[in-house]
């Protein structure tokens, strides 16, 4: 209610603004100007008080002042003028006036939020007043890193950069990870945020030390879901889309259950798709997208189980595995899977043939691979 009544007394204010000088019938110019401009130095004069009292906002009041200084202006130049304009451009003066206000409100109630509750302006001062707060704090944090011999604390750079997201300020952020990410303790998590932040600080644009970035988490962990995404990002902007869906949709085959991240994954997949003329697509089925482990009643049985009939049991379930994995030599995410069984049965021999056979596959596959990556680091693991 305030501010519609505001909103009246500022259009009452428009209308007697414009028809003040068509109302009278002095033939000073100089003398209409003069009185005008008092008007509007009483207006300015008003409005500092109502702010002062908090009936109107601060942006409310900046608004009104910068609208009635712009009426001293023309009026000032009016200063001179012998007589006003005849009677028709009286008429076109009186229908601005009329028009002004009623067009100004059907423009709010389009465009505008008249159902959203005012925010008391003491509110915005406290919100003011955390956000200088937090500038200081990180500033405080920056300076007590950077003043540390050892270059300051992992985890305190990490806190800081962050922070600094959050705050929108992502170059803050990627000199702040840029001061890890060379450490012993540097993960592939670490890596892909820095690159996250190298990207957005630069509006999306994959830069060289991004991509380098990139790279390292990968590299560091395949697997890595941030790396991927962030590999195809690079990927598609460097011109090849089609290279750049394939690495999602690949990355999501190597995991037999749904995660949080596949929804982001399959936006990408489905909006480069439709630059390629493609159908969207949708997750997989992943009971059946990949070679089944036990089922919750397979578990069940099993606890019921002596220690060698559960190990039989899981013999028996990777047995099945194997044997299926001979119908199907191309599945790569099933030779994963039985390298990884027979590895925690402790059958090295037949946990490196697994691999061998995975790898006869993942060689075709571009060097960034995650597959081709996941099976080069296990085959060194078991020592090849």
């Amino acid at each position: 209610m305030i501010f519609w009544a505001f909103a009246a007394a500022l259009a009452l204010l428009t209308v007697v603004t414009f028809l003040w000088p068509l109302m009278r019938r002095s033939e000073d110019g100089l003398d209409r100007a003069d009185s005008a401009i008092a008007i509007f130095r009483d207006q300015l004069a008003e409005v500092d008080r109502d702010s002062e009292r908090g009936i109107i906002s601060g942006a409310e009041a900046d608004a009104a002042r910068t609208e009635i200084k712009r009426r001293m202006l023309a009026a000032d130049k009016a200063r001179g003028t012998s007589r006003t304009a005849g009677t028709s451009g009286r008429n076109v003066l009186v229908a601005f006036a009329l028009l002004t206000p009623v067009a100004g409100a059907a423009l709010y109630t389009q465009l505008g939020a008249p159902g959203t509750a005012s925010v008391p302006f003491a509110e915005r001062a406290a919100e003011r007043s955390e956000a200088q707060n937090l500038i200081k704090l990180t500033t405080q944090l920056r300076n007590k890193l950077e003043s540390e011999p050892d270059g300051g604390e992992t985890r305190g750079w990490q806190l800081l950069a962050t922070t600094y997201g959050n705050m929108g300020r992502h170059a803050a952020a990627a000199d702040a990870y840029a001061r890890i990410v060379e450490r012993d303790d540097a993960t592939s998590s670490t890596w892909s945020h820095y690159a996250e932040a190298l990207i957005t600080a630069e509006n999306g644009t994959v830069t060289k030390p991004a991509e380098e970035a990139i790279d390292r988490a990968v590299a560091l962990d395949p697997m890595n879901p941030a790396g991927t995404y962030y590999k195809a990002v690079a990927t598609a902007q460097a011109g090849d889309t089609e290279a750049a869906r394939q690495l999602l949709l690949d990355r999501i085959a190597l995991e037999t259950t749904p995660t949080a991240w596949m929804p982001f994954y399959m936006r990408e997949v489905n909006r480069l798709g439709a630059m390629l003329g493609l159908e969207p697509e949708s997750l997989p089925d992943f009971p059946d997208a990949a070679p089944r482990g036990p089922s919750s009643d397979d578990i069940e049985a099993a606890s019921d189980m002596t220690a060698e009939e559960r190990q039989g049991f899981i013999r028996t379930m990777v047995s099945n595995l194997a044997a299926r994995m001979e119908d199907e030599p191309d599945n790569i995410q099933g030779w994963l899977q039985l390298a990884g069984a027979y590895s925690v049965l402790g059958e090295t021999e037949n946990a490196r043939a697994a691999y061998v056979s995975a790898k006869k596959v993942t060689d075709t596959l571009p060097e960034h691979d995650p597959r081709r990556i996941a099976v080069e680091q296990g085959m060194a693991a078991l020592g090849n």
